[in-house]
């Protein structure tokens, strides 16, 4: 597979004009979304050249970002020095925080600007748009680099990144086996062991380079300094491994609750000194499909229909059975995997389990998969940082041109009930908010319903309609289209209004 796809005659502020492509479609030019996906994602790196830089920060903004941080070490963090791997210690006559980093950068010191889309207005804003184009929760980091310097060593991520060259340049080595074929050994040992494939890349002007968890990279400057972002995808979560990390423990407590488990400590698929973790990893390396998303066999793509789903009935009618398929079929592979293991029972929860035994229990009770894609959708939403604004200004407008008296002076909690009183069954048309995170979660008899930030109950008679108003997949959803109030299904009276308001759906 080629993975550096060669610039191309066509401008690329031509090419965003002309087809209004998104951040991903505009980083991976000239490859194609679909392509990407189905070839590049999960699988491989890739690098793609591009002349210019394509996200407008610049070092005026890092020295903006220092003095208003000041000398915050969560937000601003210095890595030790390459050779001497010493701290740094500021001398007395540098008192300001910009004097320190200046003087740290002078002496060859790397500095990380963390979670920049927590706290920066450029960074929020590509965290969304990331996020709007990939549906994985996002994080930005930004790394500035003096000349003849370096951050890191041989190492590897247990997340995807998307490495976007600022300014200046970058030399890189990237290799071809994933750490997680070799779990805990150090990535020198792995070069020693397989058949490892390394390459040399630069990354200069706006180059971007994609990296799927696990590849094993190093980068250093050469004459000149290097500023790019780190722009993480935490797919991790989300992997055949974190769904089976999650089924073992629902089998072996049957009363676990969603919301508890996924913010708990147990599901920690990433760290490898919680036992169960490092027994999965350990599987993985012989099934290595177990670190591609569920829904691999169907295409790359398939993120997008599990996390964004409204609940499993929202899911694809083809989608499920093929997933369950895979399900079958990993799961009768890793019982081989586990049964040729030296060690083959874990003590969990002061319990000691057989993982082959256990792994066959969930082959036989295939309830335990839809609870644990459920897990990952609400995971989803929760690991999500940043979330767009329900934007009120489409309803009041549709709904204020057709009577503009009917409002005046009315409080803006009245206007949902009030908007669609006024709106004929056949004439009103309500569609789904862009890029709403919506979730409805079933558990011991109740139905809540996730919009953003915002959950609230559902009586019985209302989940149709919720199902039809937000669905985005099934048949019996409006699939994120348009649709008339003689649509809805019955008993979405008191619904309505509380979506209107939340801004889950929009009045158009």
């Amino acid at each position: 597979m080629k993975r550096s796809f060669l610039r191309q005659a066509l401008p690329l502020w031509l090419l965003r004009s002309v087809t209004a492509a998104d951040i991903l479609e505009q980083w991976i030019h000239p490859l194609e979304r679909e392509p990407f996906f189905n070839d590049v994602f999960e699988r491989t790196w890739a690098h793609f050249p591009h002349p210019e830089p394509l996200v407008p920060i610049t070092l005026d903004h890092v020295v903006e970002w220092i003095r208003s941080q000041g000398s915050s070490q969560e937000t601003l963090e210095l890595l030790r020095h390459p050779v001497t791997q010493k701290s740094f210690r500021p001398s007395p006559t540098a008192t300001s925080s910009l004097q320190q980093i200046s003087e740290a950068f002078m002496q060859g010191f790397s500095m990380v600007i963390n979670s920049l889309h927590k706290w920066s207005e450029p960074g929020a804003r590509l965290a969304k748009q990331l996020y709007a184009a990939a549906y994985l929760p996002v994080d930005v980091y930004m790394y500035l680099t003096p000349p003849h310097s370096h951050s890191y060593g041989l190492h590897s991520d247990v997340m995807d990144a998307f490495m976007v060259q600022l300014s200046g340049r970058k030399e890189w080595t990237v290799c071809d086996v994933p750490s997680w074929m070799a779990p805990r050994q150090l990535p020198e040992k792995i070069l020693e062991n397989f058949n490892v494939s390394c390459s040399n890349v630069t990354l200069q002007g706006g180059d971007v380079m994609y990296l799927p968890f696990g590849t094993l990279h190093r980068a250093n400057t050469d004459s000149d300094f290097s500023m790019h972002l780190t722009v993480n995808l935490e797919r991790q979560f989300y992997v055949w491994q974190a769904l089976f990390l999650a089924m073992i423990h629902k089998a072996l407590q049957p009363s676990l609750r969603i919301k508890k488990f996924a913010l708990g400590r147990d599901f920690q698929p990433d760290d490898d000194e919680l036992p169960l973790v490092a027994f999965l990893s350990q599987l993985t390396a012989s099934v290595p499909e177990m670190a591609r998303v569920p829904g691999f066999s169907i295409s790359g793509t398939s993120a997008v229909k599990l996390l964004t789903s409204l609940c499993n009935q929202d899911l694809p009618e083809e989608y499920l059975p093929l997933l369950t398929k895979e399900f079958q079929d990993l799961t009768s592979r890793l019982e081989a995997a586990a049964s040729k293991s030296k060690r083959q029972t874990l003590k969990l929860k002061g319990k000691a389990v057989s993982i082959p035994k256990t792994l066959e229990k969930l082959r036989e009770e295939p309830p335990h998969l839809l609870w644990a894609l459920e897990l990952a959708r609400f995971h989803s939403m929760k690991h999500n940082s940043v979330m767009a604004e329900p934007n009120p200004f489409v309803s009041l407008s549709t709904a204020r041109s057709k009577d503009p008296k009917a409002f005046l002076g009315l409080p803006l909690s009245q206007f949902p009930q009030k908007a669609l009183s006024l709106s004929l069954p056949e004439d009103a048309r309500l569609v789904r908010a862009p890029q709403l995170r919506a979730l409805l979660l079933s558990e011991e008899n109740v139905t809540k319903l996730w919009v953003n930030e915002e959950t609230f109950q559902l009586r019985p008679e209302e989940v149709p309609a919720a199902l039809f108003c937000l669905g985005l997949f099934a048949q019996n959803t409006s699939r994120g289209q348009a649709f008339h109030l003689k649509d809805v299904p019955t008993g979405a009276t008191n619904l309505l209004p509380k979506l209107l308001s939340l801004g889950a759906l929009l009045l158009i």
